[in-house]
């Protein structure tokens, strides 16, 4: 860890500081900053937390000019950086860094033209924690010295908010215990019904939970990515499932909590006891109401799975045919997720100026007979109408015995690519049926070469539906999505940034609007400075939202975009984070 090395180094760079600066409350804590812990105050909370202080190295340092320079050694962290499976291991690195500044990225074996000489929106120190005390002594600490305080757990975030600048982060990965029950019920809550369930700690994943709950004969509500986190900001968000159209969401599934709070104390939290915060918790986002340490959440009896690939393929140049055609497809959606079907759907560019759509559709214990008979109404239609000189389709159907089976053939690690931008929208069925003709003019009118795909989740229906009288603080949007629909949008360099948000902005999340003005969006998956974010991640849910963090955290010991409160606080171009002015 070289922590003495680096808290000498610190403290030879806590020069005197701009005297508004330093002094000023209202602003988080800067390392140039008179107001930073001294290398004394770093040794006791190492001590605290035996040993479990980070300082933060970024690992493309080894890429660079300098005495950290080892050509071998920067080959293979080009090689391996790539992958989230290695992402999720570093207490430092995040899927999209682009949002961070992407400090010292490896260059693929080359001397990087350039420096490696700051953190930019990366932390300075990282907590490695293993227990809830090691949590409550980093929240603590970063409330008496008020210093900008993140939560990383795999760095799986589409917008940058396992990262800050200028900050401590507490680091969850390695908390993995996990414990199965065939009754649970949680604490001092007579009224509860007991349900089958595993306990877990915030760094359990997704494909090791799978595995796990295996040879117990269960499954539980994943997400669609073995490297997810199970318990942090994907749950606390919402957390959409290939399986959801069955059993809900993963914020469904969540029995109890235990977390440490913004003032730094450890509490249980279920629909008894302590239930402003299960509420919360439940839907309201990641980093923002407390550090999770473990969850309890329901498992089922596995279920074997079949998958039904189907693709349609333009064969013509009759570009107008076949968004003619998508929003048909589209508006058969409700009836096939009411029917059993679920999954996922993409809609792509082929390379020679055609669209393609692909999607993997399951069904939960269901024959690859029944599962084709869902769809046989499309295909009827294909076959029997204007569209059949135009677009090809396929259809291979497959039943894997149980779901880890399916999981792990499935899903798998991904690559990382450009930093991505997603506007989204949840569609429900009066999107997605009411006006085929301005579905399909909406969505002609926002492709084009700024956007990769159409990434559609129907991940919602009847599972979904079933929890929509169930108080919590996930968007009630949800509980009448169908469709959950990406224009998925990217860049590769930072001088591409603002051109292609703005699009996002200006073209597709205004247009993705007009398609449902009433429903909202995943804030998980949602575009990078949202406009009317605070409604459109939680609905008439954001006030109470908003009133409980006031209460909780009045001194925003807790921050990320785009979060629960963060209108209170705005980011500086050196990384400062202040206080707004009406706050």
């Amino acid at each position: 860890m070289q922590l003495l090395t680096s808290l000498t180094y610190l403290s030879s760079m806590r020069i005197f500081a701009d005297a508004t600066s330093s002094s000023n409350s209202d602003c988080k804590c800067q390392p140039s900053q008179r107001c930073w812990p001294d290398s004394h105050a770093w040794s006791r909370l190492n001590k605290t937390t035996d040993g479990a202080i980070l300082k933060t190295v970024p690992p493309g340092i080894v890429c660079y000019p300098g005495p950290a320079y080892d050509k071998e050694a920067c080959e293979k962290v080009s090689e391996e950086s790539i992958y989230h499976t290695w992402i999720t291991q570093s207490p430092f690195n995040v899927m999209q860094p682009g949002w961070n500044g992407n400090p010292c990225p490896p260059t693929n074996g080359t001397e990087a033209n350039g420096t490696c000489n700051s953190l930019l929106g990366s932390p300075v120190y990282v907590i490695n924690a293993t227990n809830p005390s090691q949590v409550e002594a980093g929240v603590k600490f970063a409330k008496k010295y008020n210093i900008r305080l993140i939560v990383k757990n795999t760095g799986h975030e589409f917008l940058g908010r396992s990262s800050g600048a200028h900050s401590l982060s507490i680091w969850t990965h390695n908390m993995k215990n996990a414990e199965f029950t065939e009754s649970f019920k949680p604490k001092k809550c007579s009224k509860a019904k007991p349900h089958s369930a595993v306990t877990i700690g915030a760094g359990m994943q997704w494909k090791e939970l799978v595995l796990l709950a295996h040879p117990h004969g269960k499954l539980v509500v994943t997400g669609g990515n073995p490297t997810v986190g199970c318990i942090g900001g994907f749950m606390q968000g919402g957390g959409h499932s290939p399986i959801g159209g069955k059993y809900g969401m993963a914020v469904d599934q969540v029995l109890e909590l235990n977390l440490v709070t913004p003032s730094g104390k450890y509490i249980t939290a279920n629909e008894c006891e302590n239930s402003e915060y299960f509420w919360a918790l439940r839907g309201g986002g990641g980093g923002t109401f407390g550090v999770v340490t473990s969850a309890t959440i329901k498992t089922y009896p596995t279920q074997p799975i079949t998958v039904i690939g189907q693709t349609f393929n333009l064969t013509s140049n009759n570009i107008d045919i076949w968004w003619d055609w998508m929003a048909y497809v589209h508006s058969e959606i409700p009836r096939i997720a009411d029917a059993g079907l679920m999954g996922y759907s993409f809609t792509f560019p082929d390379g020679t100026g055609k669209v393609n759509w692909a999607a993997a559709l399951i069904m939960v214990n269901g024959t690859i007979e029944e599962a084709g008979d869902v769809l046989k109404p499309l295909y009827t239609k294909l076959n029997n109408s204007k569209y059949k000189d135009h677009i090809i389709y396929d259809h291979q159907g497959y039943t894997f015995p149980d779901y880890m089976t399916y999981f792990v053939s499935f899903f798998q690690p991904e690559v990382v690519g450009s930093t991505a931008v997603l506007p989204s929208r949840l569609l429900d069925a009066r999107a997605l049926t009411e006006d085929p003709t301005f579905f399909a003019a909406t969505l002609k009118k926002m492709w084009s070469p700024f956007v990769g795909a159409y990434l559609g989740h129907i991940v919602g229906g009847p599972g979904v539906a079933q929890y929509k009288n169930v108080d919590m603080a996930l968007n009630p949007a949800w509980r009448r999505t169908y469709n959950h629909f990406i224009a998925a949008s990217g860049w590769d360099t930072p001088d591409l940034k603002d051109v292609v948000v703005n699009h996002a902005r200006d073209v597709l999340e205004y247009n993705l609007r007009k398609l449902a003005p009433e429903t909202g969006q995943y804030l998980n998956e949602a575009l990078y400075g949202s406009e009317g974010w605070q409604a459109a991640n939680w609905g008439a849910n954001y006030p109470r939202l908003f009133s409980f963090k006031n209460e909780i955290d009045p001194d925003g010991v807790l921050y990320c975009f785009n979060c629960v409160g963060s209108e209170k606080w705005v980011e500086g171009a050196n990384g400062s984070l202040c206080r707004a002015s009406w706050a």
